[in-house]
């Protein structure tokens, strides 16, 4: 096995996105002047900037590879799929078939270039930490250690190992720490997971020193000034915390995933109030609850009209054909829910059909006020842990208060119930986030919500995805 596909990506340093010249500082076009360019915190902050915008043009997009209308969103079978989206719905992955293997190809490798546009980030970081203030090093390497943290974490969810079945001795994924023209090494998920909060504990820790919304709230742009505003959509401080109890509960370490969950659902401002607060009647912030999220990446380029998700356009492709039956399949028939209500509607395809859309994503469009956040973590995932790995006592406290927030009518759990309770609420939470398929994955579900009659029950073949063509 060649596996020459991160290794030819590595040899083009991956900044020369033509996306993005106005942060590249260049000569000649092909050539980036690294050395020049973390030199200065300018530099670095422009090449962090690029990161995000590629992280927003084609990752953690609403309608992109870990967003809500993308990849990952087709594998969970949310959306009625035909052509190449009902492969991954099917969980039938033919690397033989050309156009699969492309997109396996395009989908792997365009994640894989973002972490490739961070590794010599962090390492001018590190060359020229004397010529940047104490602020700025924390910030630039906090940051983009955690985002190829989060993105080193989606690789392996999707093309790892489900975490009921690792395989010790297995070695599955590289975990990119340096841009090199030398073979790249793949790890076993033991020596992967190490390497991500090796850049998590890092990350922590240099945020913890220099994030602002350590001393401000996390709407503070207006008490703060600086470079580092609109914290909820980068990779903050509690950002990372979430990251950090996502990871733990994926590699089954139950007792790190609880304490970083408490972490951040205690998180306090200085005045004492809570530093989030769960969406509810009245108080959602937007339709995809921007107050509850913990960080994410910008999205004010994305525009909903021209989107999949509107029903206005010629071809809306992210519908759900279960008109009649959807809020009982998801909600349990509870229309009051508070995401059935803010975050659903009705339209008709383009045969006349009445299907469920999703409006998460309607406020995103150039002339809307709202705010345009694609959420990476929000704060519902830490109630959850807790909900799955606290004493019952704590866990029906958490549930409690979530039930409130969401218009639920709250039946404390018991020991026998708890799990099937958790794993409904993330589905019905997460759906069109881009965080379902790990849902089901991690609770080994066989049968998908709305999957297919023909298609095969879910098991470590569905749940593992192929390599793509070029890692061979």
């Amino acid at each position: 096995m060649i596996r020459k596909g991160i290794y030819m990506l590595c040899t083009t340093l991956a900044l020369g996105c033509s996306a993005c010249n106005d942060w590249l500082t260049v000569v000649p076009e092909t050539a980036l002047v690294a050395d020049n360019l973390f030199e200065s915190e300018k530099g670095c902050l422009q090449v962090l900037d690029g990161a995000y915008i590629l992280a927003a043009a084609n990752v953690y997009k609403p309608d992109g590879i870990l967003g809500g209308g993308g990849f990952v969103e087709s594998l969970a079978c949310t959306w009625t799929s035909t052509g190449i989206n009902a492969s991954l719905a099917d969980h039938v992955y033919n690397i033989d078939n050309e156009t699969f293997g492309k997109l396996l190809d395009g989908t792997f490798m365009g994640i894989y270039k973002i972490i490739n546009t961070l590794n010599p980030l962090i390492e001018g970081c590190d060359k020229n930490k004397d010529k940047l203030s104490k602020e700025y090093y924390n910030m630039l390497k906090g940051e983009a250690l955690a985002m190829r943290a989060s993105l080193h974490l989606d690789l392996i969810r999707v093309w790892g190992p489900m975490p009921s079945k690792i395989d010790a001795g297995k070695e599955y994924l590289p975990y990119v720490i340096e841009n090199s023209i030398k073979r790249y090494q793949y790890y076993t998920f033991e020596q992967y997971m190490k390497l991500l909060f090796a850049d998590l504990d890092e990350a922590e820790q240099l945020l913890l020193e220099s994030d602002p919304v350590i001393k401000y709230s996390m709407d503070g742009s207006s008490e703060y000034t600086g470079d580092w505003t609109d914290r909820r959509s980068h990779f903050n401080y509690y950002g990372v915390l979430g990251l950090q109890a996502r990871a733990r509960l994926w590699m089954n370490d139950k007792e790190g995933a609880l304490r970083y969950a408490r972490m951040v659902k205690d998180a306090k401002n200085e005045d004492g109030t809570s530093k989030f607060t769960l969406a509810s009647e009245g108080n959602v912030g937007n339709k995809l609850f921007y107050t509850e999220h913990l960080c994410g990446v910008n999205q004010n380029n994305f525009d909903y009209q021209r989107s999949g998700f509107n029903p206005g356009t010629s071809t809306i492709t992210c519908y759900n054909m279960n008109y009649y039956t959807f809020v009982n399949d998801l909600f349990g028939g509870n229309t009051s829910d508070l995401r059935f209500k803010n975050q659903w509607s009705w339209t008709y395809n383009q045969m006349r059909q009445s299907v469920r859309i999703t409006t998460k994503y309607s406020e995103m469009y150039p002339s809307s006020s709202a705010v345009k956040n694609m959420p990476i973590v929000r704060l519902p995932e830490m109630y959850f842990i807790m909900m799955e790995l606290a004493t019952l006592d704590e866990a029906n406290q958490a549930y409690e208060e979530f039930c409130t927030a969401r218009n639920l009518t709250y039946t404390p759990m018991t020991e026998e119930t708890r799990s099937e309770i958790v794993k409904w609420e993330y589905l019905r939470e997460f759906i069109a986030e881009g965080q379902n398929f790990f849902t089901y994955k991690r609770f080994a579900v066989k049968r998908m919500l709305w999957q297919s009659a023909e298609s095969l029950d879910c098991e470590e073949e569905q749940y593992v995805l192929p390599l793509p063509p070029s890692e061979y």
